[in-house]
């Protein structure tokens, strides 16, 4: 068994994807209380804890909770899930599992090349600028303004933080192996340079014995290869269809989320605003959600792509939280009562339609999307583009699936999800 701990339902369909590819069956969980994971029969299960934008001692206490329930398990890898630019609560939440676990020592790889996310000497890239040069230094929850990943831990640990860099990792995996029991001795974090698909795939064969490899998703695709074949597998049957079109949501501001939304509105399929600076007055918000949807349930039932977006430009983000700010919200509840506000369309929409097809866009948002619809996780089934899969929804309501991360995928990556759920 495998066992993720990740800091929120896109990145946690990401690493999940990985183990799929390879024909694990991955189970992913968003809402777990009272589930009793003994009974899951999976290879891999993923518990989310939606902690990324918590505040750090918040997002601890439910690391230790999730990682609790994954010990009894006899987890021969144990991976705390990151944003693959370190974004969020990564120093507390890394020390979460390993005190959880009583343990306290764990290689940490963010790379993920494939996905324009590389290291070099414990600077982080994205593609091919430094992160503080990069879309994330403008983030609006969490801006990236260094560049050294072992400062940010460094930041929320009092545990050492090393680096093992990518002259070692062109040696090969004994040399690899050998640092890596160095300073297994110091205890603390070792983060691993990779600076390509092959740096990966070679410490990953130097990894594959370890029992806590932390970090971004990248590493997972390359570690099944050297752990053997899945106990359970992965099997694609009876998986829900009708003629309703495909709800999506979108969340996200990133510039790649925008340019997806963008190449929808231009291929001529139906795109609607919400007025994301109405929403902190209730009697405004809910006559902003009668009229999305309102305006979305007759597309999806005559069979009809609909999309859904909260306004993105600057300016509109601007405008946004000043008016939070004017009835004392500050953004990061701001920032949740616009992907609540999502999640509950989704749920009003779906309820009205009986829609199987939904692809939501940005890691917050499908938290809340997830919640208003009664979906407590998903089976990852297949790869759409690097690091985004569809599933199959597990709970209240059974759905295919899309939850993607903001900062991933090309421009028509939303109309290939579209198709993709389609011919599932």
């Amino acid at each position: 068994m495998i066992g993720i701990v990740a800091d929120d339902v896109t990145g946690a369909n990401d690493i999940g994807l990985m183990y799929a590819k390879h024909g694990y069956k991955a189970e992913v969980f968003t809402n777990y209380d009272g589930l009793d994971l003994s009974t899951v029969k999976a290879d891999v299960i993923v518990l989310d804890t939606n902690s990324r934008t918590d505040e750090l001692q918040k997002a601890y206490a439910k690391v230790v909770d999730a990682t609790r329930r994954l010990l009894p398990l006899n987890c021969h890898l144990l991976t705390k899930k990151t944003c693959s630019v370190f974004r969020g609560n990564v120093g507390m939440e890394f020390d979460a599992m390993l005190d959880a676990a009583e343990e306290e020592f764990a290689a940490v790889i963010a790379a993920f090349p494939k996905n324009g996310r590389i290291t070099k000497d414990g600077l982080h890239y994205v593609h091919g600028k430094l992160l503080s040069e990069s879309e994330f230094s403008h983030d609006p929850l969490h801006p990236m303004k260094k560049d050294d990943l072992r400062e940010i831990v460094a930041e929320q640990t009092t545990r050492p933080v090393y680096l093992l860099n990518y002259r070692t990792i062109a040696k090969g995996v004994a040399a690899i192996r050998g640092e890596v029991e160095k300073f297994r001795h110091c205890g603390g974090y070792l983060l691993i340079d990779s600076t390509s698909q092959e740096d990966l795939q070679t410490v990953a064969q130097a990894l594959a014995n370890e029992r806590f490899i932390f970090g971004s998703s990248g590493i997972a695709e390359e570690l099944p290869n050297f752990l053997g074949p899945p106990r359970v597998g992965l099997s694609l049957k009876d998986l829900p269809r009708n003629n309703v079109g495909t709800l999506i949501i979108v969340g996200s501001v990133t510039p790649q989320t925008k340019s997806q939304v963008n190449y929808i509105r231009d291929q001529g399929l139906p795109v609607m605003a919400m007025d994301t600076g109405c929403l902190f007055i209730s009697s405004d918000r809910e006559q902003e959600v009668n009229r999305v949807v309102e305006w979305a349930v007759p597309k999806l039932i005559s069979g009809q792509t609909a999309l859904v977006y909260g306004k993105h430009q600057p300016d509109e983000i601007g405008m946004t939280y000043e008016a939070a700010a004017r009835v004392g919200i500050n953004r990061i509840e701001a920032s949740h009562i616009v992907s609540g506000t999502l999640g509950e369309i989704s749920r009003r929409v779906i309820e009205a339609t009986g829609g199987k097809r939904l692809i939501v866009a940005g890691g917050e948002t499908s938290n809340d999307v997830c919640r208003s619809l009664g979906i407590i996780g998903n089976l990852v089934l297949k790869e759409i583009q690097p690091g985004l899969p569809s599933g199959l929804s597990r709970g209240k309501n059974e759905l295919l699936v899309v939850l993607k991360s903001g900062s991933f995928g090309s421009p028509d990556f939303l109309a290939q999800a579209i198709e993709h759920l389609i011919k599932l």
